[in-house]
């Protein structure tokens, strides 16, 4: 976990004159602001561009969001959802110690957090550690239950183990709680693949591009099972082959 007076630094060469600080004080609750950078934080991972100018911030960097979210967290350290979304913010800039150190926050009194323990779930798959991200999914399963996010993450964590049937039982529960049935076909194929049923794996890629033709990733699946006969003909069918 990255240290406490590393961040403390760093919030502070980024608030260091009067008139950012002015700017932090002119917020009573963070609530709405935050809100509003999660939805501009959002829109810039999903092009890929960060150098963007968020023209109500005082910063005009390439980072201008999350030096605003920073600053915010100088104000209110408390604030959960300002949390995680710095812890966001970091990831998506492969900062993952930074991230870390926001989810510990969040996770640190054994409390219902499924948000965050799925993002840190996410950076100890890609460490390589699969230990730590199921002993953070299982405790909050324990604490929340009904998140079929934590369900799905888990379904992750058992097929990078090779565990298809501990993932096909958890993609069953993500899907009976109401995750999105595009995403559940197209993991469901993850796992059919990896316990060499091709065809069915295709089967599953197929409805997933069929539930949501925006996601690319099922056809090239299929593409790339085409030596199987039937992902051939569902190759054909949707137009890649």
């Amino acid at each position: 976990m990255i240290k406490f007076h590393f961040v403390l630094l760093l919030t502070l060469a980024m608030t260091g004159c009067a008139s950012q600080q002015k700017f932090v004080g002119e917020v009573d609750h963070p609530e709405q602001e935050v809100k509003r950078l999660v939805e501009l934080e959002l829109a810039n991972i999903q092009s890929g561009e960060y150098c963007r100018r968020d023209p109500q911030s005082p910063f005009n960097g390439c980072d201008g969001v999350l030096q605003r979210l920073t600053q915010l967290f100088t104000t209110f350290p408390d604030y959960e959802q300002l949390q995680l979304a710095l812890a966001v913010s970091y990831h998506a800039r492969q900062k993952n110690r930074e991230a870390q150190y926001y989810l510990d926050l969040l996770l640190k009194k054994n409390r219902p957090r499924p948000e965050a323990a799925i993002l840190a779930a996410r950076l100890a798959m890609e460490e390589g550690n699969t230990r730590r991200a199921l002993t953070l999914l299982e405790a909050q399963k324990r604490l929340s239950p009904m998140h079929y996010g934590i369900h799905e993450t888990l379904a992750a964590v058992f097929y990078l183990n090779h565990q298809p049937q501990s993932g096909f039982s958890a993609l069953a529960a993500a899907e009976q709680l109401g995750a999105p049935a595009w995403r559940v076909a197209y993991h469901r194929g993850l796992l059919y693949e990896l316990s060499k049923n091709e065809s069915a794996a295709c089967e599953q890629y197929a409805k997933s591009y069929t539930l949501k033709s925006s996601y690319g990733l099922p056809e090239g699946r299929i593409l790339g099972l085409t030596h199987n006969p039937v992902c051939l003909e569902l190759a054909k069918y949707l137009g890649g082959a």
